[in-house]
């Protein structure tokens, strides 16, 4: 036994050695890869929208293209969670966004040379919609093989930061190059960011003793369903992860309707000029750019739990502000406000999980907290979409944002005690 823990420590050692050698030239490259693929990703996504709504004016294909978005990204990520698991990470990586790429293309020219049905959008939406749900989980994974876990914290607040400015630049940009020159050149821009994206992920190199550690604890290859089994029995038999994903879940279905009504909201309230629209855009990200600052700012957020729960319960006091009747400058605090805690709450359970759960099972534990928090949206929506046409908006700002603050005190009381070192 101790002969076995000793080879087990030093294994790790090597491990931890192997990623310190060369880990700020393959996180800087992983996480400059991950963004232009955020930015190509987020130019189609708001291109479609965009086209579709001046195209058509319909509620219904707005629905159908943010189903198309969506959808496909929660159905993948289970398979996805497996992939990572037992594959190069990397490769994985590459192989994704390039054929997702490729395909893109392929519709784009299409749509190109005469075939303008808009379904073919709503097929771009839904193929991109695959590799995101690819990408997400495979790219959570395969940091921890890039960090030390030391840095995990200012990684992925980093991350998050920037995340947020180019969230704050992608409208803008997409705007006026749709209103400029036409959708095509959207698709270009995409397999342009994709291309630098691809070489940057070709120039890393995770290290062969660190490929070995995740093969070696992998375990013998069986089927895709039973590794998904797998992954679920592990998250939801073991106590803290159990209730780490309900509870998020909980609060995301929460954070749903001042996420997905908030333009439909301001317009309704306070008028649809552009500037308005614009404005509840901006002080969202800004905010959001904010909190990535605050991530990133710290070496190591000890208390991850207690930090989640406040984040969450300033989301719902900010929902439930954001419904009183007040001036517009009033609601744009609040929402500036729940733009800050958000990259919190994301980057904080991103970290919670790359230091908690074990290699061989991150992939499919990210690809179940993919489902839970930005996967339920969609899912959310069937409920409160229709619900916002029978209930002034306000209502379901103000009542989420109170069960929120419940949730958040639930969430901090059921798991503060419970977190933990790693999961063995």
């Amino acid at each position: 036994m101790a002969s076995s823990n000793s080879a087990s420590n030093v294994s790790t050692s090597l491990v931890n050695a192997a990623i310190e050698k060369h880990w700020q030239r393959n996180t800087g490259l992983f996480l400059a890869a991950q963004n232009f693929f955020l930015f190509g990703s987020s130019s189609v996504f708001f291109a479609i929208l965009w086209y579709i709504a001046l195209k058509t004016s319909s509620g219904t294909w707005m629905m159908l293209a943010t189903l198309a978005q969506s959808l496909p990204q929660i159905l993948v990520s289970l398979w996805a969670g497996v992939w990572a698991d037992r594959s190069n990470r990397r490769n994985l990586l590459m192989w994704a966004t390039g054929m997702v790429t490729v395909v893109t293309l392929g519709i784009a020219l299409m749509f190109y040379f005469g075939w303008r049905d808009l379904w073919l959008l709503l097929l771009i939406a839904a193929v991109r919609s695959m590799g995101t749900g690819v990408e997400m989980p495979v790219g959570n994974a395969l940091l921890p093989q890039l960090t030390p876990c030391k840095q995990l914290t200012r990684m992925n607040g980093l991350n998050q930061l920037i995340n947020a400015v180019l969230l704050l630049i992608t409208p803008i940009v997409s705007g006026l190059i749709l209103g400029k020159l036409g959708i095509i050149f959207i698709f270009i821009v995409d397999v342009v960011t994709a291309g630098v994206g691809l070489l940057l992920l070709a120039l890393i190199k995770v290290d062969p003793i660190v490929l070995d550690q995740q093969k070696a604890t992998a375990g013998a290859v069986t089927s895709t369903l039973s590794q998904i089994g797998g992954g679920l029995k592990f998250t939801f038999n073991h106590s803290f992860m159990r209730w780490f994903m309900i509870l998020i879940a909980l609060a995301f279905i929460m954070v749903a309707p001042s996420s997905q009504l908030s333009t439909l909201f301001v317009k309704q309230t306070f008028g649809s000029r552009v500037m308005l629209l614009t404005l509840n855009e901006l002080l969202w990200t800004a905010g959001a750019t904010i909190g990535g600052i605050w991530i990133s700012s710290h070496q190591q957020i000890n208390h991850k739990v207690p930090v989640i729960a406040v984040a969450l319960a300033v989301s719902g006091v900010a929902f439930f502000a954001m419904g009183i009747p007040e001036p517009f400058a009033v609601y744009l605090f609040f929402m500036f406000i729940s733009g800050i805690a958000m990259p919190i709450i994301q980057a904080t359970s991103n970290i919670l999980i790359q230091e908690t759960v074990p290699s061989n099972m991150m992939g499919r534990v990210f690809s179940i907290f993919q489902i839970v928090s930005t996967g339920i949206y969609p899912i959310a929506m069937l409920f409160f979409g229709p619900l916002a046409d029978v209930v002034a908006i306000k209502w379901l700002f103000m009542v989420t944002g109170i069960l929120l603050v419940g949730i958040a005190w639930w969430f901090n009381h059921t798991l503060a005690s419970r977190e933990q070192a790693p999961i063995k």
